[in-house]
């Protein structure tokens, strides 16, 4: 009898390792399962750098999520994020007017014929981003942060006036992931303008005064041998700047 009760308790005990070992080894599953085929050559293109489905999975996003793309540009995490939420959850490109210039072309192409229906396409600008509260268990910031910390004539987009928005359009816990070019240490915003550069320290500082916490960080798209001096948009620079990967909590 105690033999028996013993052999069932080591029993219980292999088979919850055995649960635990399949949930670390299987924690994953987007970067392996996220369907990266049937894009624009452009986009299929920038996978090698931009590792989208690790940076995915990053964050967490998973089925029946609704996401945030804030300032999505031409919408290349949109298609992404479309697809890992599936068809019972939603995402919204956002981007404002100022980005049409750069932007429309792409967008047109993205979302002709209604290809991706759990997107929604949302033309807002800083004063109203036109969220709804309490909304989204995540919002991707992608290369746009230091666009907020700038101003010039056809572009006021603060982070005075964005952020506290995108705060409240998270539910409780909600995610915020920022990607953006890193800059020289101890360089705050003087290079947002001119090299399109933010320090991640400064990062840090500003999103933590605003009501996010920092929980995790990532190495997926640092480069070394980017020296943080040079614009970003240099030919050997273009799309393989050194980024810092942060992903913040609504608290």
């Amino acid at each position: 009898m105690i033999m028996k009760t013993f052999q069932g308790k080591v029993t219980a005990k292999l088979a919850a390792l055995s649960a635990i070992s399949l949930l670390a080894f299987s924690a994953p599953l987007l970067a392996a399962s996220l369907d990266l085929s049937g894009r624009s050559d452009d986009d299929s293109q920038q996978d090698s750098t931009r590792k989208p489905a690790q940076v995915i999975d990053f964050v967490g996003v998973k089925k029946g999520d609704k996401v945030l793309d804030l300032l999505a540009g031409g919408g290349y995490y949109s298609e992404l994020l479309s697809r890992a939420v599936g068809d019972k959850g939603a995402v919204t490109l956002q981007i404002p007017k100022a980005y049409l210039k750069y932007a429309e072309k792409s967008l047109e192409v993205r979302l002709a014929n209604d290809r991706l229906k759990n997107v929604t396409y949302l033309l807002s600008e800083a004063e109203n981003l036109k969220l709804s509260e309490n909304t989204y268990d995540s919002a991707f910031l992608v290369l746009g942060f230091h666009d907020m910390f700038f101003k010039e004539e056809g572009w006021d987009f603060t982070a005075d006036e964005v952020m506290p928005q995108v705060f409240k359009s998270l539910k409780s816990g909600g995610k915020l992931l920022v990607i953006d070019h890193d800059a020289a240490d101890n360089s705050g915003i003087r290079d947002v303008k001119s090299l399109h550069r933010i320090d991640s320290a400064f990062v840090k500082a500003d999103l933590e005064k605003r009501g996010f916490k920092l929980i995790k960080t990532s190495k997926l798209l640092e480069n070394h041998n980017d020296d943080h001096s040079k614009i970003v948009f240099i030919p050997e620079l273009r799309r393989k700047t050194d980024r810092f990967v942060m992903l913040f909590e609504k608290i």
